[in-house]
């Protein structure tokens, strides 16, 4: 969500002023922002609801923009304030659910989404499954609901075989055993302990196989447990929060992705971009990416460790794994462009503002 967020900021036009208000005071996500004009806007928040409520109102009021862009469940308390505030075009995009909602999402939170979702100029979502979810559960038109893929950059995200050496030789891996790897935060929706049991699985036919998590949060200890109590740690590397997560991607031979819930992870994109195929749990629109598509696998949560392990050992045919990689990355390239992304948003703005940004050569 915050990359999606980075690149809109990156491409918008250098008219625009644009500024971010971190509701949790967490900027890190900054780090992929290429202009230096975009504005941290103070907040602090205070303790108490009513209190956040008028500190956020006040922000809001004496910002004033013309447009507002919320993000997710931790900003929909900005939509009703930031109407209250007069800001006339509020536009919240929802990309997905956190771990407190990984199965199903929570009545309180779906009646306060019923009634804010409608305060909303536009509500942006990135599945076909959340945009059933707006229609079906919340009763909002289908004028109100835009679908708008997640992009990505296919010059960037691209294979580079010496790079996928050097990082294999760092980590240990040698080119006959198959990398296995997930990027992105170690947090419980991602349901690491499937894809650790399936892992495990996998090892008792082949120990060829090494799986790799990039990334950091709060499921590290609990991965690292699993492995000590199963004596699995020599075939697994925790590395880290890593500053460029692309040459690890490049040293991945299958990307593999079991969580509770997902939308569109721009994280199996990425992977699919660089050249790496899939294996992921059926949920959000990954089913809709894959399907009849040589690309990658997924099976249905109930299916179990077992089928996700026995799919993992397909993947041990490295024929199979370059003919697919290579089909995952002429999908990404055909379907999920960054520059197709920042022109459907461009459309968006200009339908709900009513001014024309078209014509703008960066997506000529």
């Amino acid at each position: 969500m915050e990359k999606v967020l980075c690149n809109l900021i990156n491409a918008l036009p250098a008219e625009c002023s644009q500024g971010i208000l971190s509701l949790t005071g967490e900027w890190d996500a900054t780090k992929w922002i290429q202009r230096d004009t975009v504005e941290r806007l103070p907040f602090d928040r205070p303790q108490g609801n009513t209190k956040y409520f008028q500190a956020l109102f006040k922000s809001l009021h004496e910002w004033s923009p013309d447009v507002l862009m919320t993000y997710n469940w931790g900003a929909t308390d900005a939509i009703w304030l930031g109407r209250l505030s007069g800001i006339p075009h509020i536009i919240h995009s929802e990309h997905g659910f956190n771990v407190d909602e990984a199965t199903s999402t929570q009545w309180k939170r779906n009646l306060v989404r019923f009634l804010v979702y409608r305060c909303a100029s536009q509500l942006i979502v990135v599945s076909r499954d959340l945009e059933s979810m707006m229609a079906s559960q919340f009763h909002l038109s289908s004028e109100r609901i835009r679908f708008i893929a997640n992009g990505i950059d296919t010059d960037f995200y691209s294979p580079n075989l010496s790079e996928r050496e050097k990082v294999r030789d760092a980590l240990g891996i040698w080119p006959d055993e198959v990398a296995v790897g997930y990027a992105g935060r170690l947090d419980p929706v991602k349901n690491f302990p499937l894809l650790l049991e399936a892992f495990k699985l996998s090892l008792q036919t082949d120990r060829r196989f090494k799986l790799i998590f990039i990334g950091d949060g709060p499921d590290r200890e609990s991965i690292d447990r699993f492995c000590r109590e199963h004596d699995i740690q020599d075939c697994v590397r925790l590395v880290g929060q890593q500053e460029s997560v692309l040459s690890y991607l490049r040293a991945l031979d299958v990307f593999a992705l079991t969580s509770f819930r997902e939308q569109m992870p721009m994280s199996m994109l990425e992977a699919m971009a660089v050249g790496v195929p899939v294996l992921a749990s059926a949920v959000g629109e990954i089913p809709t990416i894959l399907k009849g598509q040589m690309a990658g696998i997924f099976h249905e949560l109930h299916e179990g460790a077992t089928a996700f392990s026995q799919s993992l050992l397909k993947y041990r045919d490295s024929t199979m794994r370059k003919q697919m990689g290579e089909a995952a990355r002429l999908l990404v390239v055909d379907q999920f462009q960054q520059q197709t992304m920042i022109k459907n948003y461009y459309h968006l703005l200009e339908g709900v503002t009513g001014q024309s940004w078209a014509e703008m050569t960066w997506w000529k």
